[in-house]
């Protein structure tokens, strides 16, 4: 009840004010304007002046068929307004009393109450005309004001816009746009290399990683160096982007890098002056051991931000975990041997990002009959995979199974996949899953014993 009173005074309060402003606005128009009257009794006094030098015994020429100084009143009227057409009907009225009251010349007319009133109900007429337009005049210049204020800033967003549409596009075409797509350009770099000099480099495609990181990250220079068993930094560089400097063990940001073992960034650091380095970020695969740091020198202004910062160390983090592949499949072929080998350290790799960021990931698996439509629509469902996706495929007598490892895919991403594939079968096949007696399974990877979560659901679809 008392929030209505409060909002019934508050509409009232409006509402006045509203007539208050309204009613300020006109008197504002409407205000007699000195110079108006100085130009009004100027026009006035000289056209009865021109008319009594025309004809001094009728200085009004009211004698004449048409009363002319009449339509000096109308045009004043027009000019100024109604207020300002009275002031000039006045004056008429006032020269009469003064030129013509007392003239004893023959024919000498009475005071012509028609011709006087009349005329002042032209230039009264005249002046309310003239009020009406110069408000609508007023209000259209207003809108129109106002709208070539609003195109203005229309077309400056606009521009703006369209440079940062352009540079969005330059951005899109040389570096990737999403975490996805930079994952799977990490996954490639790290991939296994038949060159023995890669297999045994502690650092295997360093340089095609710091150029993926250094592209999304906007970093300007950086360098990436290797850490001994006893925490002190290497000086030896395994890739570099930028213009290199030597390496500065003194460096604040480097020491609470290292005191910490987690990225360290110069706004973080309390630092008397600028050092060496704006971040250094460590390299930590899921062995939990420090084998590596990256120093950075330059980058750009706008890119010193906690989200950047933290997609630096997703990737480094992706990429220290690349680095040690055997002991991540080792940890799933121990319950699962016949797991394929890029399956199974993608499935380590992903739980660690879990544990370190939590970010969600999915285990999916789909079972088909062994048949000839089944047959069909497990290779479409096959087609339809991913980019970053992982994919193990197996059968048996009656039945085989697609199982997808979904990293970044939550719960609903899940629910939209199934939707996907299920309006593909049907329009394909006019079947629903059901239909087609294709049974699905997921669980979510978790941040510990994804390899247990792995050999459920194996077991789960194999036994279907």
């Amino acid at each position: 009840m008392e929030n209505a009173i409060q909002t019934a005074k508050k509409a009232r309060f409006s509402d006045a004010l509203e007539g208050v402003t309204l009613y300020s606005r006109f008197f504002a128009k409407t205000a007699i304007r000195p110079v108006a009257v100085i130009e009004v009794v100027g026009y006035m006094g000289a056209a009865i002046g021109a008319f009594y030098l025309i004809d001094p015994q009728d200085p009004l020429l009211l004698m004449l068929d048409f009363p002319w100084v009449w339509l000096v009143a109308t045009a004043l009227a027009l000019r100024y307004g109604a207020l300002m057409g009275v002031l000039a009907g006045l004056m008429i009225v006032l020269a009469w009393e003064l030129l013509y009251r007392g003239y004893q010349g023959n024919g000498t007319p009475g005071f012509p109450v028609m011709l006087m009133s009349g005329g002042l109900v032209q230039v009264i007429l005249a002046g309310h005309v003239r009020d009406v337009w110069a408000n609508l005049a007023v209000r259209a210049n207003g809108i129109n004001g106002y709208l070539n204020d609003h195109l203005a800033s229309l077309t400056t967003a606009h521009y703006l816009l369209r440079v940062s549409h352009d540079r969005l596009e330059r951005d899109l075409f040389t570096r990737p746009a999403t975490l996805r797509s930079a994952l799977e350009h990490m996954r490639e770099i790290t991939a296994l290399s038949t060159d023995p000099e890669v297999l045994h480099s502690p650092f295997r495609g360093a340089q095609a990683a710091l150029d993926l990181i250094a592209m999304i990250c906007q970093l300007g220079s950086a360098t990436l160096y290797a850490v001994a068993s006893n925490g002190q930094v290497v000086d030896v560089s395994y890739a570099e982007v930028g213009t290199p400097i030597p390496l500065n063990r003194d460096d604040p940001v480097l020491k609470d890098c290292l005191a910490r073992e987690s990225l360290s960034h110069l706004k973080a650091v309390d630092a008397e002056k600028l050092g060496s380095y704006y971040v250094a970020a460590p390299i930590i695969p899921v062995s939990g051991e420090l084998i590596g740091v990256l120093l950075v020198h330059q980058i750009h202004f706008m890119a010193l931000n906690h989200d950047n910062m933290q997609l630096m160390r997703v990737l480094l983090d992706y990429y220290g975990d690349g680095l040690e592949k055997y002991q991540l499949v080792g940890q799933v072929h121990r319950l699962l041997p016949q797991c394929p080998y890029g399956f199974a350290a993608e499935l380590a790799r992903i739980s660690h990002l879990k544990q370190l960021y939590d970010i969600d990931s999915s285990l999916v698996a789909l079972s088909f009959p062994r048949s000839g439509s089944g047959d069909l629509q497990f290779q479409q469902v096959i087609r339809q995979l991913r980019s970053l996706d992982m994919l193990w495929t197996g059968q048996n007598d009656e039945r085989q199974f697609a199982l997808f490892l979904m990293p970044l895919t939550e719960k609903d991403g899940v629910a939209g996949y199934m939707n996907r594939i299920e309006a593909g079968l049907q329009q394909t096949f006019q079947a629903t899953l059901a239909e087609a007696e294709i049974r699905f399974y997921s669980m979510p990877v978790k941040e510990r014993d994804a390899d247990w979560d792995l050999k459920m659901i194996y077991d789960q679809v194999r036994a279907a």
